[in-house]
């Protein structure tokens, strides 16, 4: 099967595209294009793509809308960019990828445009070709379009070429590609890094020499703003850092990233030649950890400052997990051992609180990628001792054998000392001391008999 028959029998058989048959046997004049990252996505044979866009010429807006508000729901996103968002019918947003459908258009910067994503003046035309259409896009693998109907790819630039060879090139004059829309410098290094291309020469120049433009301010209402929005950066160095996080470091320290987004860091690297190299042994889908080794001799004030210009506070939690305040704890706890003998000195519930748990298992992962082996074999062997003693695995916690309310019916007044009894009888749980309720129980009350506040 070859590339074009493989790229129809996707869209053919996938449940969300069920219109597009449709479509095309009741408007014999119209065509129908799938364009951007799909073509791209699925001539790289991609097992899951759930992100389509299509582009419809040859058909009036008007008509458009009301035949795809037949089939599902669509909404225009703004008058300014002319892209319409379609569910069809049987599906809702939490369950798929809105579909992007636009006519044809043009984009061109306007005067005083400073390189933001809104600075165009867009013209959308449905008599347009698709090559015309193509040739605003960025770079040549996402300047691509599949003709639905004549079942045949479109492809003015060479995008198949270039992914074919694994290279990122810029469509057109690099320099000026990036200009029009800055966010394009940082989407070059996330794609280089997540579909593993080498950017080609003269796109690498400028995206290096066009960096420092990605914090460049505007004042509007009389208050200063980036022209590239923090949130646009934070998820474009996020993705990177997730799916490719070797070559995504490399990139961004070719590239000028570190000196614009992460200056501090920047300032470490001048001075440590080898201080990324911990960061070229990270697995995909560590994101804390990138980040905490990236920042591990920041202060806790730098760490902030550094999520804000980069945009990494923007993220959003449910989907990546990541949280200054997280990295300041692990940065902090990267510094507190210097040998094995230490671990062992922890008190157990203070060693449960850093160690038995998801934060904890990143820093032994951090402590892992710094070359701590004799710490992290002593931190390993303490969980083990303890996961023995309780016969659980590392997904179980060990439930406490008394409760805040065990300690109030002895007595003792709400307050600190309530948490401090809590404490002493978890330490002695966990070294195998105390084994059962009622031997706690027993314990407290010998204790309390004689008078002795635990410290």
């Amino acid at each position: 099967m070859n590339q074009e028959a493989f790229i129809f029998f996707h869209l053919q058989h996938h449940p969300v595209l069920s219109f597009i048959p449709l479509f095309l046997q009741e408007y014999k004049d119209a065509e129908l294009f799938l364009v951007g990252g799909a073509v791209r996505d699925l001539l790289l044979k991609k097992k899951e793509v759930v992100d389509f866009d299509f582009v419809i010429r040859n058909l009036p807006r008007e008509e458009l809308e009301r035949w795809f508000q037949k089939k599902g729901t669509i909404n225009l996103v703004g008058q300014h960019f002319g892209v319409y968002k379609f569910i069809p019918h049987g599906f809702s947003a939490s369950e798929i990828e809105c579909i992007d459908i636009a006519l044809p258009r043009t984009e061109k910067g306007v005067k005083e445009s400073l390189g933001g994503y809104r600075d165009f003046d867009i013209q959308s035309d449905s008599t347009l070709s698709i090559e015309k259409d193509l040739e605003r896009r960025d770079f040549t693998i996402n300047a691509m379009a599949f003709d639905l109907r004549q079942q045949t790819l479109i492809d003015p630039f060479n995008g198949r070429g270039d992914l074919a060879q694994k290279q990122l090139r810029a469509v057109g004059n690099p320099t000026e590609r990036f200009g029009e829309d800055l966010t394009r410098l940082l989407r070059g290094l996330r794609l280089a890094s997540e579909l593993e291309l080498t950017i080609e020469h003269q796109t690498s120049l400028a995206i290096k020499e066009l960096f420092p433009e990605i914090n460049k301010t505007r004042t509007v209402d009389e208050k200063k703003e980036y022209v590239v929005s923090r949130e646009t950066i934070g998820i474009e160095l996020a993705k990177a850092f997730v799916s490719n996080p070797i070559r995504a470091i490399k990139e961004c320290h070719l590239h000028n990233v570190f000196s614009c987004l992460f200056p501090n860091v920047q300032a470490v690297l001048e001075k440590k030649t080898s201080y990324l190299e911990p960061l070229l042994e990270i697995q995909p889908n560590e994101l804390t950890v990138v980040i905490a080794l990236l920042m591990r001799e920041l202060t806790a004030s730098e760490i902030r400052e550094t999520f804000l210009l980069a945009g990494l506070n923007t993220l959003p939690r449910e989907k990546f997990s990541l949280d200054p305040d997280n990295v300041v704890w692990l940065i902090e706890h990267l510094k507190q051992f210097s040998t094995p003998e230490e671990i062992s000195k922890i008190r157990a519930s203070i060693f449960e609180k850093q160690f038995m748990n998801g934060r904890g298992k990143i820093l032994i992962r951090c402590l892992e990628l710094l070359k701590q082996e004799t710490i992290v074999a002593s931190i390993n062997n303490r969980i083990k001792k303890i996961r023995t003693r309780w016969l659980v695995d590392e997904n179980e916690s060990i439930a406490p054998l008394l409760s805040g309310q065990d300690i109030l019916a002895q007595g003792i007044k709400p307050g600190p000392m309530i948490r401090q009894w809590l404490d002493c009888i978890r330490d002695l749980q966990l070294e195998g001391v105390l084994m059962r309720r009622e031997q706690a129980l027993h314990w407290l009350k010998e204790e309390l008999k004689q008078s002795k506040i635990p410290q």
